[in-house]
């Protein structure tokens, strides 16, 4: 990997957007032609509070202090943010949020936000973009949440009128919205390419695109959009690494998103000093140059507003997801699901009574995130 310490580095979260969808985005997939494109990277956290400190911190949840939608306000003031690093290392760092709550301010120089449901993403971006093109270089956040805008307006609003199964029977209209809506969305990618090409920028930024979480059409009664429960559909993600002049490559290991941290700093030629000897997120390079080859093995906790077992002030659902296997547990009724995503990638075979050897030891994985991350369930009590 080649260091680009002089490089702007945009993040791009691409609110909501499936893995599953990206085939529908043109800009997107174009892109990944260029790019180094990783197909399976898991979210920490399926809800974007949680899901973006992870992104900036390479923690999970827990570990940095937000781990639930009652605790947005708790980030722990000794962990260390990317654009905390970045401002140190001389560049301008800048987040655009609709939600001043959904990031921390700590490293930004620029904390702004902005109306979703009035937001002209390409104009705002375009002149977002040319302020930042004063500065000799700049780190900026983006939060690009139209899928999420119509998801509350059109699905979403009708949650209180209708029953869960009658919403779990919408799941192909669902569908059919979401997708509606991801051209116009893609547009936006095009634009932000289109502007670094209009203010010859493109040659010296390196921009990473991905998503906090996915969305769920109704696929499982109980969850009706997303952070309730810990299915494929709302917590396997992408990551596509756009760096001028670097060969394209698709990875299909499985990754997290605690690794696009690390990746950043070593794009940037930053080492990690002590502060971040707890970071469990690893560089996406070491799968990229074939250093690694196996998937890395993932831990997600969630704790929603709704569905049958509600848990918006403590994380109540976890899962670990490692070699096509994915074990989960409700802490609330106390209850598991294993399931094989190869041969079940829709997760519609709870498999928990037929591989005993093999659930034994991915338990022992989960309890091992718990005791590391000081998790408190009741398995641990």
């Amino acid at each position: 990997m080649t260091v680009h310490p002089d490089y702007n580095i945009i993040l791009v979260n691409l609110d909501g957007l499936r893995q599953d969808k990206t085939e529908l985005c043109p800009n997107l997939n174009s892109l990944k032609e260029k790019g180094i494109y990783f197909s399976n990277m898991i979210s920490a956290s399926p809800y974007t509070l949680t899901a973006h400190h992870s992104i900036i911190t390479g923690l999970y949840p827990s570990q940095h202090g937000i781990d639930s939608y009652y605790h947005m306000f708790r980030f722990k003031k000794d962990v260390v943010t990317l654009p905390e690093l970045l401002k140190n290392e001389g560049y301008f760092t800048r987040c655009d949020c609709h939600l001043e709550s959904l990031m921390t301010k700590k490293g930004f120089d620029e904390h702004n936000n902005f109306d979703e449901n009035t937001v002209d993403y390409n104009t705002r971006h375009k002149q977002i973009i040319k302020e930042l093109s004063k500065h000799k270089k700049f780190f900026l956040f983006l939060q690009c949440s139209k899928l999420h805008t119509h998801l509350v307006s059109e699905v979403l609003s009708v949650k209180d009128k209708i029953t869960d199964d009658e919403y779990h029977q919408n799941a192909s209209i669902n569908e059919n919205k979401f997708e509606s809506h991801l051209k116009e969305f893609d547009g936006i990618i095009g634009n932000l390419i289109t502007t670094l090409d209009e203010l010859q920028l493109s040659s010296k930024t390196i921009i990473i695109f991905t998503a906090d979480h996915g969305t769920s059409f109704g696929e499982k009664l109980g969850e009706r959009s997303y952070g309730t429960f810990v299915y494929d559909y709302t917590t396997r993600v992408f990551c596509l690494l756009y760096i001028p002049n670097n060969s394209p490559k698709i990875i299909h290991s499985q990754c997290n998103s605690i690794d696009i941290f690390p990746t950043i700093m070593e794009i940037a030629g930053i080492s990690l000093d002590e502060r971040c000897n707890n970071i469990l997120g690893k560089s996406l390079f070491r799968l990229s140059d074939g250093t690694e080859n196996n998937d890395r093995e993932s831990f997600v906790e969630t704790g929603g507003l709704d569905g049958p077992w509600p848990s918006p002030k403590k994380h109540n659902i976890f899962c670990v997801r490692n070699n096509g296997k994915k074990l989960i547990y409700n802490d609330t009724p106390g209850t598991w699901e294993f399931y094989d995503l190869i041969k079940d990638p829709k997760e519609t075979q709870n498999i928990y009574d037929e591989s005993l050897e093999e659930i034994s030891s991915m338990k022992n994985r989960l309890l091992h995130y718990f005791d590391v991350l000081g998790i408190k369930t009741k398995l641990t009590k």
